[in-house]
Parts: structure tokens; C-alpha cells; sequence
């Protein structure tokens, strides 16, 4: 007979070992089932645009399907907040961006994650400038016109942004911070509110999402200004930077990447980051990111923490220069 000494750590190291090896073999077989990709706002908007292209090539690579689920609210943060309490097995991921991985968890007191220690990064998707549209009630119709006009008018001119933490709320408030125009902030619930407001002469101008915005301008409804590069946008080859138009130095992007809950398998997160890898060499998926003035830049779960660290260390101290809270 076994003493219970040895008998009981046998045992523990046995079931151990088959615990072991049922999740290797999980991970192994991932994905079994279909991928939930959260957009974490509007329908319609750049982020939601972006997770579908990247979800529609994406499949073909992982050998699954993923569904697009929209999830918007509170800056972004209703959906990443889903998104950080989801169980750590691949099956829930998101596209997170500036607005919910530095400027709302900075912005809102009652944020549910921690932006750096709930996820697990895979990799980046993209980044691009922002464009300065006015809508028909503006008379100018260059970028240097235009800030001789709205500096002026001081806050008798207002604002347009996606809402309170959205890239474009940060963006032109880092502007107005530069320049010392005093315009006011109308927020709307997501961007296509914002560029419906901007086109009927609600909002003077709105500094946005260059895919956003590139349909109106097309149609003639919008007229771009300026974009916030350091240098300018395929998207726009006519159109100066704002800081070639006077504002110099000024620089602002949009970057999107994707993540999942803290606590991934690595196996797991380095299946998803080589399948999104290779999901940003498709030429056709390139070609429509490069249309809608973004540019594809792959980056890899390591170096994807590093420049959220390195956006987060800008743009703190600037939220905080400019007071901007959301209770």
C-alpha cells in the first residue's frame, strides 16, 4: 500500500499534467467556435469600418468565422469594459484605438478597466492622420483663411467631435491649446452624429477621422482644410498639414489595434498576431485602408505596448493641461 505522503503528490502531479496538456491541445484547435470582435462604437464609424475589413480577411487566415458586435457608450468604454471581463480564450477580441486605451480611461472617474493590465495586445492595425472639415456656413476656403477666421471669432465658433474622449475631442482640444483659439466642444454620440451636425451647419468644423469624413467631401458636402500629419496625406496630396498652413509642429493620428482580455494563452495570442500579420499583406485590404487615408502598420504585441506607452506619455499630460474630465 502507498503511504498518503507519496500517494497524494502523484496523484496532484498526474491531474496536473492532464490539465496541462487539454489546454495545449485547446489551444491547439483554436478557434472551434466563431470569434466575437468588438467595435466598441457606432455603427458606421471609422472604428466599426475598420473591424469589418479586418474581420472580413481575417477569417480566412484563423479558419473561422468572426461576427462584428458594436458595443458603443461612455467614449468607447462600455465595449472595452466587455471586452477586459471576458473570459481569456480568444473568442472575444476588440479594436481598441486612442480614445479607449489612453484618452477615456484618463477622462472618465468611473472607467471599469485598467488600460494597460486588462488586455492582452496582438498587434496594430493601422494609424493616419485627422483631417480639419468645415461645413457650408464657413466662407474659407484655405486652411490659413480659416484659422484667421476662427481665431476671431474666439467662442463665438464651436466644435464638433464624436464625443467627450473621442480621438477628435483630444485632437482639436490639443489644437485650441497650441493656437489659443477658444472655441467651444458640442460632443455627439459617435461620428457619423458629428459629420451629420457639421454637414447641416450645427458645428463650424470638426478635426476627424479622414475615413469619416472622405465620403462628404466627395459629395461636396464637406470641404477639407488641412490634415494633421507631418507630412501630407495620400488621401489629400492638395491639401497642406496644418503645421505647413501656420500651426507648426502640430501633429495628431489615429491608430487602431487589436486586443484581447489580460491573461491570453501565448499560443493563442501568437496565432491571432500572425494571422493579422498576414491579414495586413493583402493587397486589396491595403488598398481600401490607403483610400480612406490610413495607413497599414503592423506592429507586434510587444511593440504595440510600447507605443500605447509611448501615446499615452503625449497625451496625459496634455488631457490634464486642459482639465478635460467626465464624471
Amino acid at each position: 500500500m502507498f503511504k498518503k505522503s507519496t500517494l497524494v503528490p502523484a496523484t496532484l502531479a498526474i491531474c496536473l499534467a492532464g490539465i496541462g496538456t487539454f489546454a495545449q491541445a485547446q489551444d491547439a484547435a483554436y478557434p472551434s467556435k466563431q470569434i466575437t470582435l468588438i467595435a466598441p462604437f457606432p455603427a458606421g464609424g471609422v472604428v466599426d469600418v475598420t473591424a469589418r475589413m479586418i474581420a472580413d480577411k481575417m477569417q480566412a487566415h484563423l479558419k473561422g468565422n468572426i461576427m462584428v458586435d458594436n458595443k458603443p457608450g461612455a467614449g468607447g468604454t462600455v465595449g472595452t469594459g466587455i471586452v477586459a471581463r471576458a473570459k481569456p480564450d480568444g473568442y472575444t477580441l476588440m479594436i481598441g484605438d486612442p480614445a479607449t486605451h489612453i484618452y477615456s480611461p484618463t477622462i472618465y472617474s468611473n472607467v471599469s478597466y485598467d488600460p494597460v493590465k486588462s488586455f492582452t495586445p496582438i498587434g496594430q492595425i493601422s494609424y493616419g492622420p485627422l483631417v480639419v472639415v468645415v461645413g457650408p456656413k464657413t466662407s474659407a476656403t484655405t486652411a490659413q483663411a480659416w484659422l484667421t477666421d476662427v481665431r476671431a471669432a474666439g467662442d463665438k465658433e464651436n466644435y464638433g467631435s464624436n464625443g467627450n474622449g473621442s480621438t477628435p475631442h483630444l485632437a482639436t482640444e490639443y489644437f485650441k491649446q497650441v493656437t489659443g483659439i477658444k472655441t467651444m466642444h458640442i460632443p455627439y454620440g459617435g461620428g457619423p452624429a458629428n459629420i451629420t451636425a457639421l454637414v447641416a451647419g450645427d458645428v463650424g468644423y470638426s478635426i476627424n477621422h479622414i475615413p469619416l469624413a472622405l465620403g462628404m467631401i466627395k459629395a461636396g458636402k464637406l470641404r477639407a482644410l488641412a490634415t494633421t500629419g507631418a507630412k501630407r496625406s495620400p488621401a489629400f496630396p492638395d491639401l497642406p498639414t496644418l503645421s505647413e498652413a501656420g500651426v507648426k509642429g502640430f501633429e495628431a493620428y489615429s491608430w487602431f489595434g487589436l486586443y484581447a482580455p489580460a491573461n491570453l494563452p501565448p499560443a493563442i495570442q501568437a496565432k491571432l498576431s500572425a494571422a493579422l500579420q498576414a491579414t495586413l499583406q493583402d493587397p486589396e485590404l491595403r488598398s481600401k485602408l490607403n483610400a480612406l487615408g490610413d495607413e497599414p502598420n503592423y506592429r507586434n504585441p510587444e511593440d504595440l505596448a510600447k507605443y500605447q506607452a509611448s501615446e499615452a506619455a503625449r497625451w496625459v499630460p496634455i488631457i490634464k493641461a486642459a482639465k478635460i474630465s467626465v464624471d
